[in-house]
């Protein structure tokens, strides 16, 4: 009787725990939506980057709340030019949320390229690249800057 009191708490907490992650997200997605980091200069939630504070180069997340900010407010352009991959993640981010959702409710076959082994390590290497593409001082490099 106790372990099936267990596997039905385990199997209830499964089911609705992903609602309960959805709360916060909610709030600062509304913290960001409302309120503008380069506006901010570093104050409240927004803070500045310990990397670029210490030693002036940028990182790959400069530039990554600005983006945030104008992808809530359907500013691609501008998202792009503060931070290209956070744009790219959440493409994918939105993509692994389709593919649950056709895959948990649809019951239909979704063939999802990010299970694969070598996606993980091809985003890797295109965080990498784009971290010391970014740090070039040389003229296409600059503009992947924030």
């Amino acid at each position: 009787m106790l372990a099936d009191i267990k596997n039905f708490i385990k199997y209830k907490y499964l089911k609705y725990g992903y609602l309960l992650l959805a709360i916060p997200i909610f709030f600062l997605v509304k913290y960001y939506y409302l309120n503008d980091p380069e506006v901010a200069k570093g104050e409240g939630l927004f803070p500045r980057c310990p990397f670029h504070s210490i030693t002036g180069l940028h990182c790959p997340g400069c530039g990554s709340q600005r983006a945030t900010h104008d992808l809530l407010h359907l500013r691609i352009g501008e998202a792009l030019m503060h931070n290209i991959v956070i744009v790219i993640i959440a493409i994918l981010l939105l993509s692994k949320l389709y593919a649950y959702i056709t895959k948990r409710y649809n019951q239909k076959y979704y063939y999802n390229l990010s299970h694969k082994p070598y996606f993980t390590y091809a985003i890797v290497v295109v965080v990498f690249l784009y971290w010391i593409l970014r740090n070039i001082p040389a003229y296409p490099f600059t503009e992947l800057a924030p």
